[in-house]
């Protein structure tokens, strides 16, 4: 049997071929996501991202408008390729309520997002107690929960924000 070489592209396309063909509902909303962001001319950084706590959020009407499923989630955020930068991830708890202005409600947001609705966001933290749940913080009046990975709540992608000069 001759030995065939894959690469990590190789990989990639088996993965959302598969993930196509079994949820073509979910996935469409996801790449119609992809698509319309590629669209949108950005003039700067600044008008669609945000720095808060040595993060870099991401801050566009996506963020209002696409709510997927964990597992959607978490293919989004790494496939992200946003204001020059592909190192997107899904935030920790810890990270998201850190967007919350208990002094605010509906929604209960800091100043700095212009994009967000008064509804649940996912994170990346599990449940201690339930695996297959993550928790969620919801920004109508901050308060947060666990829910199923199979549920939709809206989106936000995060990134580190590098300390060295000249670097973000």
């Amino acid at each position: 049997m001759e030995k065939t070489n894959i690469d990590q592209k190789d990989v990639d396309n088996i993965i959302q071929n598969y993930v196509d063909e079994k949820y073509p509902n979910r996935v469409k909303d996801y790449h119609n996501a992809l698509k319309k962001q590629k669209k949108v001319m950005i003039q700067s950084v600044e008008d669609i991202t945000f720095i808060d706590n040595n993060l870099m959020w991401q801050d566009t009407n996506i963020n209002t408008e696409l709510k997927l499923n964990r597992l959607e989630l978490k293919v989004y955020c790494r496939k992200l390729h946003f204001a020059n930068r592909k190192d997107w991830r899904v935030p920790l708890f810890s990270e998201m309520i850190s967007l919350v202005n208990y002094t605010k409600t509906d929604p209960a947001s800091i100043d700095k997002i212009e994009y967000i609705k008064p509804t649940k966001y996912w994170t990346a933290t599990s449940s201690v107690l339930e695996k297959k749940k993550k928790w969620f913080v919801d920004f109508k009046y901050g308060t947060s929960g666990v829910d199923s990975d199979l549920i939709r709540h809206n989106i936000r992608c995060v990134r580190n924000v590098s300390m060295k000069e000249g670097e973000y």
